[in-house]
């Protein structure tokens, strides 16, 4: 019963969601509810379920709150850019809060299979499975690093149909760090785990590109936490922490890269990045304040999207029953050279195709709740995104499971799942692409370097039988 409780709460809150109108008390209390099944699990096990559904919360619910609150039509700012919601409130949460709670309630529904968990005894004993297989050889996770970060080196002057292919090398490098710090004994540990984080620091700040640092960081910072015992208060404290370093560091980015990218910026990118950022964390909770808080908000607020695609269907554009997303769950499967033209993952057709905007020079998306709303409408929309919830947490537990055959693919797991964890504005068919990509990438080094699993590379001998005739009878 104990195990159940919060999958109690969230299908409670998806089901009050349908049948009432308390759309804002029940969005922030599926926030609630989910932030504190996060915080619970931290230190017991892997937080990335959890992180990705407060993402679908966060994004698509809590923020267009403060987008029909604070934002709206008579907000000077929204009103100048045109970022206050385009539907009305009844509108757009009618649809939206019982489609993230029932996908909520479908990803984090507890495990079921007996003797697999994502925390408490069943990971700690993995772990120590883990640790005792590298206490004697932890070459692999230094190897895996090293040709991660030369492969990032290269990448950009990779022909473009390799560079995805690539690139999983580059983040199996975090494979690689999650090796390092769990081999028991591994000297000089400290500074490579250093050398790393500050090269990924490094790429971060001279690209403008965050994402790696923010998403990436959360699910290897789990992993680092499993079985180190918290407070609350103390977990609290490190989540409150880690908002306030994304809130600066959304701040920080709009700035940088205006500078950086489009200002011709020949300085130190380095000091500028710093200079920065110390600047934003002096305001204090004046970054909360509301004109401060707009970028913020724009840039968090996937509902705004959504909304945008509820605008315009079914009143310009008929709902299209999935025959968008038929072609996306068919291109998933089929490699580009036998379909040159299938479709690519990205928001510039889907914010065509379904909220009838031509984007340039910059990227958002519909997210996979856009996609549900323009193809089945409110009802089939909802069942596709607990379809999707059931589908994600199926992937999930299939690793979980293969890896008590194969402890250390339990480090993979931020490689294969990093780009599920802000799938909220991504699309179906990055989702698809990262999982069936990803996993054939592992599977593919699990059959030709068995090195990097520590499993030794199997030799068929070939036994050949040679007959030997008998000596011929001696006549006489």
């Amino acid at each position: 019963m104990k195990r159940y409780f919060f999958s109690y709460i969230l299908f409670s809150i998806a089901i009050l969601s349908i049948v009432t109108t308390f759309y804002r008390e029940l969005s922030i209390a599926l926030g609630i509810t989910i932030l504190l099944m996060l915080l619970d699990k931290m230190g017991k096990g892997i937080v990335l379920l959890e992180t990705i559904a407060f993402f679908y919360t966060f994004t698509c619910l809590l923020m267009p709150i403060m987008g029909y609150e604070y934002y709206n039509f008579n907000n000077p700012m929204a009103k100048l850019w045109l970022k206050y919601m385009p539907v009305r409130e009844v509108t757009y949460f009618s649809f939206a809060l019982p489609a993230v709670s029932f996908f909520c309630f479908a990803i984090l529904l507890p495990f079921v299979k007996k003797g697999y968990d994502d925390q408490g005894e069943k990971i700690n004993n993995l772990i120590v499975k883990v640790k005792d297989i590298l206490r004697t050889r932890n070459r692999p996770g230094l190897v895996i690093i090293g040709i991660g970060v030369i492969v990032f080196l290269i990448l950009n002057y990779l022909p473009g149909e390799l560079q995805f292919f690539a690139s999983l090398f580059f983040f199996s490098s975090f494979a690689g760090l999650l090796y390092v710090y769990f081999s028991p004994g591994f000297r000089y540990k400290i500074w490579i785990l250093l050398f790393f984080v500050l090269f990924i620091l490094y790429y971060a700040i001279y690209a403008g590109m965050f994402t790696i640092v923010a998403y990436m960081g959360i699910t290897i910072f789990s992993f680092l936490l499993i079985g180190k015992k918290s407070s609350l208060i103390t977990k609290i404290l490190i989540f409150l922490a880690a908002a306030f370093f994304l809130i600066v560091l959304q701040n920080v980015k709009r700035t940088y890269r205006d500078k950086t990218w489009h200002s011709n910026y020949g300085g130190n990118r380095i000091m500028l990045f710093t200079d920065l950022f110390w600047t934003n964390v002096s305001k204090g909770d004046a970054l909360v304040e509301t004109d401060a808080f707009f970028p913020i908000y724009v840039r968090t607020n996937q509902g705004f999207n959504i909304a945008l695609v509820m605008r315009r269907i079914p009143t310009l554009q008929q709902f299209d029953n999935g025959n968008r997303l038929a072609t996306v769950f068919a291109s998933a499967f089929v490699p580009r050279i036998l379909w040159p033209d299938k479709p690519e993952a990205g928001g510039k057709f889907n914010m065509k195709y379904y909220a009838g905007f031509n984007i340039k020079n910059w990227s958002t998306n519909v997210g996979p709740l856009g996609e549900a709303y323009g193809s089945f409408g409110v009802t089939g929309g909802i069942i596709y995104m607990c379809l999707l919830g059931f589908f994600l947490r199926w992937v999930y537990l299939r690793v979980i499971v293969l890896s008590s055959g194969i402890p250390l693919l339990i480090c993979w797991v931020p490689v294969l799942f990093y780009q599920l964890t802000y799938s909220a504005e991504s699309d179906t068919l990055q989702i698809l692409n990262s999982v069936i990509k990803s996993a054939f990438f592992i599977w593919l080094v699990y059959k030709f370097l068995p090195g990097w699993f520590c499993k030794e590379k199997k030799v068929t001998k070939m036994k050949h039988q040679i007959s030997i005739p008998p000596h011929p009878k001696t006549v006489g």
